[in-house]
């Protein structure tokens, strides 16, 4: 439920029969490393705990930290290969270091000088939940990854490896405010800048990412109360208008604020185009009768290439979080969806240039117009949310053939497998989508059987609609400006432009009024 990542991709992999060691080679003196090296096996894993997970496993950072990586690898390698005697070991581990946990957690409302250690072993222990679907344990943990950060701040997550420990617990924190559509202090600049404060070029572009994804669970937040009103009992006369107009203040609102990070995260893609675009290309596929992707209207066409797995992960969180947003849009104002993401589009264009934050690879002269996306999307050339979904599954089609290649790498991925979910709600009602997804899931015993199961992540799929499905365009010609101001109900607003705030002076000589910011 709050684990995803974990909790629907982690399968029993077995050893296999070629591994099983003969009756006179006892395992116990090997025991710790074979069980260690086998959870490293899980790049998943590997790649969310990336620095943390190995300094915790080699006793670098504190006795419990040590332990609770123990208590994971014992009952994994058990699962994994019908070992009830270390399963029994890693649980009885798992309770040991629970009982040290909730005593230092029971510390009422201190944070002694190494309190931000306590972050790792939250961590794995979250993960061992996670492996035994234990939902109330999940939750303990939770609140502890939340309290351990409201009690030692920002600042104390600075400096590697607690700097990785942090985003693994923000992006866990994300996927658990997702699900219950509840804002997170996460949101707050704060949180997203005093980690990296000591070095702000250390900050990566999924960080960059997270910094707009925490703030969708306050969105949906925001949304799921849109037609909330409140009316005390003296107030049984008051007037239906004055509800519709409170209600579609709160829309127009919101709409803005939605369109305010839609701008940001554009405003991202071209960042991240001046910097790593030359590192995408595409080629024609040289298809094997097995391979992933080689199905049905999929498997044929070009195929993405990326220079490094990281810059495949960043895509397909990009296009995660493009999917929540135009998702949003379309729910809320379905009439006017399309000029909106087409607005956002425009100014994130004319305001994206190159920086001195920018590799030497793009040109201090270079403009907008001189950038090409291809093979990829332009930011706000789609308007349906089935191009977002594709996107992420061909940029997966590359990265499921080199998954021990990002799992060696030094790149923490935190939200590896999220965006696959994502698209497969998107692309629920097409067959062929499905069975190309499967297809590249299978290739690897750690993600096969990812979401087959039904249901939508983080329960995403209650925010798709029709219109965002297969939207009915008008031509641009029709669409509506954003330096204009639409009339609803005798009143001016300007919902959608993050330049202004929501109300304006009404002009009664027209329905449209042009303002210049």
């Amino acid at each position: 439920m709050y684990a995803p990542e974990f909790m629907d991709s982690v399968q029993p992999v077995s050893m296999g029969m070629g591994l099983a060691p003969s009756r006179e080679l006892s395992l116990v003196a090997f025991e710790k490393d074979v069980c260690t090296a086998h959870m490293f096996s899980n790049f998943v894993w590997r790649s969310y705990g990336c620095l943390w997970l190995d300094q915790a496993a080699e006793g670098k950072l504190g006795d419990l930290s040590f332990d609770a990586v123990r208590a994971l690898a014992q009952l994994n390698f058990g699962l994994s290969n019908r070992a009830q005697d270390l399963q029994l070991k890693g649980v009885a581990q798992y309770g040991k270091c629970l009982r040290v946990l909730a005593e230092e957690l029971g510390k009422d409302g201190t944070a002694p000088q190494g309190s931000q250690r306590l972050m790792v072993p939250i961590l794995v222990l979250m993960m061992v939940s996670a492996i035994q679907a234990d939902r109330t344990a999940a939750v303990f943990h939770l609140r502890a990854i939340g309290k351990v950060l409201t009690l030692c701040g920002p600042e104390a997550f600075q400096v590697q490896p607690l700097r990785n420990a942090f985003e693994a617990a923000r992006a866990t924190l994300l996927i658990a405010s997702l699900f219950s559509r509840r804002r997170t202090f996460l949101e707050e600049p704060y949180w997203q800048d005093v980690p990296w404060a000591l070095d702000p070029l250390a900050k990566t572009a999924q960080s960059q990412l997270l910094d707009i994804l925490v703030t969708i669970p306050g969105l949906l937040e925001e949304e799921s109360h849109i037609d909330d009103v409140t009316v005390r009992p003296s107030d049984d006369l008051i007037d239906p208008a004055f509800i519709l107009d409170e209600q579609l203040i709160r829309r127009v609102k919101l709409c803005g604020r939605i369109a305010a990070q839609l701008e940001r995260l554009y405003h991202w893609r071209w960042d991240w185009q001046y910097e790593y675009g030359q590192y995408v290309t595409a080629d024609e596929p040289d298809w094997q009768p097995n391979s992933p992707t080689s199905r049905g209207a999929y498997g044929e066409g070009p195929r993405l290439q990326f220079g490094r797995s990281v810059f495949a992960n960043d895509i397909m969180l990009y296009n995660a979080a493009l999917l929540w947003l135009m998702s949003l849009l379309w729910k809320l104002e379905p009439s006017g969806a399309a000029s909106i993401i087409d607005g956002c589009a425009q100014r994130a264009a004319v305001t994206s240039t190159p920086t001195s934050a920018h590799s030497a690879h793009s040109s201090p002269m270079m403009s907008s117009n001189d950038i090409l996306f291809e093979p990829l999307h332009r930011p706000g050339a789609s308007f349906s949310i089935r191009d977002p979904a594709i996107e992420i599954c061909r940029a997966f089609d590359w990265q499921c053939r080199r998954h021990e290649q990002h799992a060696a790498s030094a790149d923490q991925t935190c939200l590896y497998l999220f965006p696959l979910g994502m698209a497969r709600a998107v692309l629920d009602d097409d067959q062929d989508a499905q069975d190309w997804i499967d297809s590249m899931l299978d290739t690897s015993p750690i993600t096969a059987g990812y979401g087959r199961h039904g249901g939508s992540i983080v329960g995403f799929g209650s925010y798709i609609t029709t219109p965002a499905l297969d939207p009915i365009i008008r031509s641009p010609e029709a669409m509506i400006p954003t330096t204009q101001v639409e009339t609803f109900n005798n009143k001016t607003c300007l919902p959608y432009s993050t330049d202004f705030n929501i109300l304006t002076t009404p002009n009664a000589s027209t329905n449209m009024i042009s303002i210049t910011p």
